[in-house]
């Protein structure tokens, strides 16, 4: 034997004391290689069990020689299947004293004793399980096993192998200073920071176990002991060489095993009606538990699933200490959607997410549509403590008490932080009765979740459901409940194909969820000790809104939102979108089409929305946004508002001052109704009376700088004066509030001196009880006759405060209890330290109660007010938004001017070098600017323009042009033309585009029909309509005919003004002779040798010559040989065409007028016609 192999089989036998075996025997006949065995770790949950029963083995400093001996994971990897083994590296093995080599024997007791205490220190701490949050039941886990999945995978197996009873080390703990060391830190860490448990196994084994192991090893390693595979957790073991302490363990770890199978009552999942989904009356917001469950239930689980069993359908944060934590069906959903690390724990998978970090989940879960719920610990553990009481601490009969604080989905944010933007979001309710004329009555409740506004309405509706598509295309829905069985299918198609595809649609059962008015009312009397303003006319008249209304505050009342939201007692009357008094009516496919809101793609890129809206405030842009969708129809409203944007563009000191006051302001209209739901945090509860402290002096300085303003009017503009002087004094009313508290550095607040009893009675025994630790530590330093100097107080985390820090060489006595030492010192707890840290926690968990009760009391008393604040609020959101027009004015560019207003029966408009304030040059055509036009409709120029010319030459835009600017001129701001006149117009009606609506079993011919058809209905002398090509869903002559029928009823019945885009040219050339109608066509020059076509975008008399679709589909990239047929067969139609045309020549009378003769011919013939 070389003098290498000799040192190495001295030094394995050294480590284990095996006798030494020079007879080499035959490998007996095994199953199982040992050496491969121990190449391949056993499963995770046996590691884990074994490592948890080793803190009772360590505890002891004798070895159980009846255990086979274990080896250390690290070990198992360098080891080879190979006869000749070489010794794990010491670092990896936790020695007992009795193995420890004898050259040391000090270092060995040292080792020992390490151990030991490392050991009573967790089993006191199990003693204290109630401190922790975490440790609600037997099922608890570090909070670093909170790992996303942006972190490293790498979970080594030493994480399986962790105690289950060690104790979460904290944030606070972590960050504790490099020198210190826990003595809980001392064996081998592993990668994640934790005890590796997997490595504090001891090497001890017995004589007879050794023996057969030398018998099978190869000559040159007869004296290695041999190497037992921890056995697999599906292999029988016998207990009865187990302590009783080990026993129960042991039987601990096969109930949880047996507890593993997936629960019964989600493999057949049921409603709480026992439907099965797919059935009619499956209902996906509740599940059905068996009563036999709930006894095998632990206390958590049970408490997790009375939440649960009730919303199915929501994703449930649950709070566990400072982490959120997901089960179940919610943890696959968090780790699909948001990419979190999945973990079992027992039968439950679970992910978790920092407390810290939930709104940014929550959003991204509301984004996906999922309705996200949050349970809250609404204790803590000292709370806990204090409320089961001495005797009952530690039993784990009770938890930590956890309620649902809310439900929220995508139409009820209340929280701003989750929101995306400051535009408002609506959750709407829809009660639909159908009339015996097959028309659908409606009644609406809409209900934006962040300033907690109820609006509601009710109309009848046409056949086509204009006025609801009009509602649901102004408003940004993001949920609509209605009634389940009780919607007709057209109205349900039209929700589902007009809302967003993230938008939620709930379904509510009729009269028991979706409440009848007989309920509503009920609730009301529930919710409000007094009906409040806004909410009268509806409760005494009744009707569809409140039903509406009924279902909308059952389904916040299953969200645990009602009461919130209907703290401040914001409800107001909204009129139908048909029937708005003083306001131009802007219909859905007139915003869609105008491009007021959002383009085409859905965005609002190229929208009035996005030239116009320059608010500064969040509520002032909400506001201006209402404006947009629906401008002024009132002379003197308008003429007002134009006043306030002159005096605005002639002062801009004014408005640079405004500005300067409205940036430092938050989105107090949001903030507002947080604090009158009382769920406002402290620091934004301070913020926004710090906002309104500043109100005071911000309408002195602006009154001021307007009676110094040079107006170019008289006086200076009514409306901004009235705005400022209506200010009401808010300024003094958050003083007042000031007054009964103290503001902190860290964003809190706490009532001063004797303003709350409770609490300073709590500050009290806060300090009594400080006072005695310090007494405490006084009479230990005397016990321990050391100087002051030397002892201290030593805080570590929130958990473990007040250890007592002494010299390390200090001798103390033994009931104390080391938690932690450094090189230089050592921290205990004494018996009466403990105690009275106990006392302290208590206290200060009494003085957190009377704090956040103040902190409720101040709340209400800001709601007393809640009026007066809501008036300063609305008016510095009109005082922006005219700020926001005065900008905007000026940002047209030139020419732009004042609209001069016109008083008259009918509407009228007369633009002089027009420009659409939105359209930007086309890159296609090579456009480098934007071509003006003269528009003019009614009074002295002709009612209705049958706009003629080549495709992409500029027909719809023209159009377009001249409604946008209408829409500028009545919201009371300048029009980009050098000279705009007007009559005001009461309803601008469009029917644009050819589209079908498969959803509505309606082609593309009959879309057409249905929205001219609604047109015609609606459409008054002040009215604006815009047709474009109206007639191509079918045949030529059936087109033609329908196109000119309708144009004569606008013409002669409606008498509106009208922009008639068509190709009909034929048509357009026989109604010349027509009185109150022009013929226009869109310039085009043409270069038919090479296929050429410009336009000039120019506005000019009479009829196109041709359509010039042939030089488009060139354009747009058509083959030219494709193109040259095309035009062929095009010319053989036009020669067709002038030879018909010149048969009939000597017919002096045009064609229309011969339709209209033999109509009335007719119309006699049937006595239709009143002779008198």
């Amino acid at each position: 034997m070389s003098a290498g192999a000799a040192k190495q089989t001295s030094l394995l036998g050294f480590f284990s004391k095996a006798p030494k075996q020079t007879t080499p025997t035959k490998e007996a006949p095994s199953t199982q290689d040992p050496s491969s065995a121990v190449s391949t770790p056993p499963p995770t949950a046996e590691r884990s069990s074994d490592a948890s029963s080793s803190k009772h083995e360590l505890s002891s400093p004798t070895p159980d020689v009846s255990r086979p001996a274990k080896v250390p994971r690290t070990s198992q990897k360098t080891l080879s299947a190979s006869s000749s083994l070489t010794p794990p590296p010491s670092s990896d093995v936790t020695m007992t004293e009795e193995t420890a080599p004898s050259s040391s024997p000090t270092q060995g007791r040292r080792r020992a004793a390490r151990r030991i205490n490392y050991s009573e220190r967790h089993m006191k701490l199990d003693e204290d399980d109630d401190d922790d949050d975490d440790d609600d039941d037997d099922d608890t886990k570090s909070q670093d096993e909170f790992v996303l999945s942006e972190t490293s995978s790498e979970s080594s197996d030493e994480d399986a192998s962790v105690v289950e009873s060690e104790e979460p080390s904290t944030a606070d703990e972590q960050e504790e200073d490099p020198d210190v060391q826990d003595i809980a830190a001392t064996p081998p860490r592993s990668k994640r920071g934790r005890p590796a448990g997997s490595q504090r196994i001891a090497t001890e084994t017995s004589a007879s176990a050794r023996a057969p192991a030398a018998a099978s090893a190869s000559p040159a390693t007869s004296s290695l002991p041999p190497l037992t595979p921890t056995p697999p957790m599906y292999m029988p073991r016998s207990d009865s060489h187990l302590t009783k302490a080990e026993q129960r363990v042991q039987e601990e770890k096969r109930k949880r095993l047996e507890n593993e199978q997936a629960y019964d009552f989600l493999l057949d999942i049921r409603d709480k009606d026992m439907n099965r989904p797919g059935d009619m009356n499956y209902d996906k917001r509740t599940l059905y538990i068996p009563p036999s469950a709930w006894k095998s239930f632990t206390p958590f689980e049970k408490q997790f699933w009375e939440i649960k069993q009730q919303h199915w359908d929501t994703v449930l944060f649950f709070q566990k200490g400072k982490f959120y934590e997901l089960y179940e069906e919610d943890a696959l959903i968090g780790h699909r959607e948001c990419d979190l690390k999945l973990t079992d724990r027992v039968k439950m998978k679970m992910v978790g997410v920092p407390e810290a970090s939930f709104d940014m989940f929550a959003t991204k879960l509301l984004a996906l549509g999922y309705k996200v719920g949050r349970v809250d610990q609404c204790e803590t553990a000292v709370a806990k403590g204090m409320r089961v009481g001495e005797k009952s601490r530690g039993g784990g009969s009770d938890i930590v008490r956890r309620e649902l604080r809310h439900v929220v989905t995508s139409g009820t944010i209340v929280d701003g932080s989750v929101l995306a933007d400051d535009l408002s979001s609506y959750c709407i309710s829809i009660k639909e009765h159908v009339l015996p004329s097959g028309l659908s009555e409606f009644g609406i409740c809409t209900l934006d979740a962040a300033t907690a506004e109820f609006r509601y309405m009710s109309f009848e509706d046409d056949a086509v459901l204009s006025q609801l598509e009009t509602l649901l295309r102004s408003l940004r829905i993001k949920e609509v409940l209605h009634e389940k069985g009780v919607m007709s299918p057209s109205t349900l198609r039209l929700i589902r194909n007009t809302v967003p595809t993230t938008c939620q649609i709930t379904m509510l059962k009729p009269d028991t969820e979706f409440l009848d008015e007989i309920s509503t009312r009920a609730r009301l009397a529930h919710l409000f000790d007094s009906v409040p303003d806004g909410l009268a006319p509806l409760a005494e008249q009744g009707g569809l809104a409140l039903c509406a209304l009924g279902g909308l505050l059952w389904y916040l009342e299953q969200l645990n939102l009602d009461t919130d939201l209907c703290a401040s007692g914001n409800f107001q009357v909204q009129t139908a979108p048909a029937d708005a008094q003083g306001a131009l009516v802007l219909d859905a496919k007139s915003l869609m089409h105008l491009h007021v809101l959002q383009n085409d793609e859905g965005s609002d890129e190229g929208t009035l929305h996005r030239l116009l809206n320059r608010c500064t405030t969040p509520f002032g842009r909400r506001l201006f946004k209402l404006w947009l969708s629906s401008p002024l129809s009132k002379i003197e409203a308008i003429e007002a508002r134009l006043d306030a944007v002159d005096d605005l563009r002639a002062n801009p000191a004014w408005a640079d001052a405004f500005d300067a006051f409205a940036k430092s302001l938050p989105d107090l209209e949001r903030l507002q109704s947080r604090i009158a739901a009382g769920k406002c945090r402290p620091r934004d509860f301070l913020l926004v009376l710090r906002a309104f402290g500043r109100f005071g002096s911000a309408k002195e300085q602006l009154l001021t700088l307007l009676s110094l303003s040079e107006s170019p009017v008289s006086r200076p503009s009514s409306v901004l004066v009235t705005l400022l002087r209506e200010w009401p004094d808010v300024a003094e009313l958050a003083q007042m509030l000031r007054s009964h508290f103290v503001s902190n550095d860290d964003g809190s607040f706490t009532p001063v001196k004797g303003e709350c009893e409770a609490y300073d009675a709590a500050v009290d025994s806060v300090h009594a009880a400080e006072a005695r630790l310090e007494a405490e530590k006084d009479r230990c330093v005397a016990e321990l006759r050391i100087s002051k100097r030397e002892a201290g107080w030593k805080h570590v985390g929130t958990n473990e405060i007040y250890q007592l820090e002494v010299p390390a060489r200090t001798k103390v006595p033994a009931p104390w209890i080391l938690m932690s030492q450094t090189k230089a010192c050592k921290r205990y707890y004494t018996p009466r330290t403990r105690e009275l840290i106990r006392e302290l926690k208590e206290a200060r968990e009494t003085r957190v109660a009377a704090l956040k009760r103040f902190q409720e009391d101040v709340y209400v008393w800001f709601r007393q007010d809640l009026p007066s604040y809501a008036r300063a609020i609305r008016s510095v959101a009109q005082l922006d938004c005219l700020v926001s027009l005065a900008k905007s004015s000026m940002a047209l560019g030139t020419p732009a001017c004042r609209p001069e207003l016109v008083q008259q029966d009918s509407a009228m408009f007369r633009f002089t070098q027009l420009r659409h304030p939105c359209m930007a040059p086309s890159s296609l055509t090579g456009a480098t600017e934007f071509i003006p036009n003269d528009v003019a409709l009614g009074a002295d120029a002709e009612d209705v323009m049958v706009l003629t010319g080549g495709n992409m030459a500029g027909k719809s835009t023209t159009a377009r042009t001249a409604a946008t600017a209408v829409i500028l001129a009545q919201m009371g701001c300048y029009v980009p033309a050098t000279h705009a006149r007007i009559a005001p117009v009461d309803r601008i009606a469009s029917r644009m585009g050819a589209n079908d609506q498969l959803f509505r079993r309606q082609s593309t011919f009959m879309v057409e029909m249905l929205e001219a058809s609604k047109i015609l209905r609606e459409a008054t002398p002040r009215s604006l309509v815009l047709m474009d090509e109206l007639g191509r869903g079918t045949s030529t002559f059936d087109g033609q005919a329908i196109a000119y029928a309708v144009l004569y009823h606008l013409v002669a019945r409606s008498q509106c003004l009208c922009f008639f885009m068509t190709h009909y040219t034929t048509m357009a050339q026989s109604l010349d002779t027509y009185p109150r109608l022009a013929n226009r066509h869109m310039e085009v020059r043409v270069d038919d040798e090479h296929r050429h076509v410009v336009f000039t975008y120019r506005l000019v008399p009479g009829v196109a010559e041709s359509s010039y679709g042939t030089q488009v589909a060139h354009i747009a990239g058509v083959p030219a040989d494709i193109c040259a047929k095309a035009s062929d067969v095009s010319r053989e139609f036009w020669h067709e065409a002038q030879r018909l045309h010149a048969q009939q020549a000597h017919c002096s009378i045009p064609l229309n007028q011969l339709a209209d003769f033999a109509r009335l011919v007719t119309m006699g013939r049937a006595g239709a016609i009143n002779s008198s």
